[in-house]
């Protein structure tokens, strides 16, 4: 489930999936929603956390939420949607927080992990961030979102590069996917590489082109139409940039 670069044609992503179950009790919707939901679960973390709850309660919110909305007569308020997942995970949970005002935090633990949480890695990526008192929930949750997304991202590179035998070039080169000048000479990184000068600037150039196509691949993965995907990449870019 992924979408061609270069204009071609919108294949059938994980939320255009969803979007397009006639039945809201259709497994791939399901599967699909598990699928970004497992991904993308950082963020919400982070904008209950924003909110004022700890972490422990941020965790349980986190996870309730979860098994709201991967209840299959859940999967119905996602035939309403339209537009982009991260739009309607925020909606979807902001809503779930009005509603769980007034419940006993402790009555959800235990609902189901019905998402995998490393809530430690949560926590320490959400204290990692600049504390900034003046920054809203909604900030939050879009600059983690964006953050989710670029780790993804690099994730997915680091792994087809070590498949093909490249893990070395890799840790090498990847300085340049964030835009930083290398720490040494091109000459040094070419002997360390058994590469000519001109070759790893060929392979930088490769690397970096292969990182916009899986950075374009995954915006198209929470996005409903192709056109949409430009105008996600802007606002996660001015989620970093604040």
């Amino acid at each position: 489930m992924t979408t061609r670069s270069g204009g071609g044609q919108f294949a059938s992503t994980r939320w255009t999936q969803i979007l397009a179950a006639a039945n809201p009790r259709h497994p791939d919707a399901r599967e699909a929603l598990t699928a970004l939901c497992r991904t993308y679960w950082p963020p919400l973390y982070a904008f209950v956390r924003r909110r004022g709850f700890s972490p422990a309660d941020s965790e349980d919110l986190t996870q309730g939420f979860f098994a709201r909305l991967l209840r299959l007569d859940s999967l119905a308020e996602v035939r309403r949607e339209r537009g982009r997942f991260r739009a309607f995970l925020l909606a979807s949970l902001q809503n779930y927080l009005a509603d769980e005002r007034d419940r006993a935090l402790a009555e959800k633990r235990g609902a189901g992990l019905v998402v995998s949480i490393n809530a430690a890695e949560a926590e320490a990526g959400y204290q990692r961030e600049p504390a900034d008192t003046t920054a809203t929930p909604d900030a939050a949750f879009d600059r983690a979102w964006a953050l989710t997304l670029l780790n993804t991202v690099v994730t997915r590179l680091r792994t087809d590069y070590a498949a093909a035998g490249q893990e070395t070039t890799f840790a090498a080169l990847s300085f340049s996917l964030t835009g930083d000048r290398s720490t040494l000479p091109y000459a040094e990184l070419a002997a360390r590489l058994g590469l000519s000068e001109p070759a790893v600037r060929v392979a930088v150039h490769r690397l970096r082109k292969r990182y916009r196509q899986l950075l374009r691949e995954e915006i198209a993965q929470t996005v409903a139409r192709p056109e949409e995907v430009d105008d996600e990449l802007r606002a996660l870019r001015q989620a970093l940039t604040g």
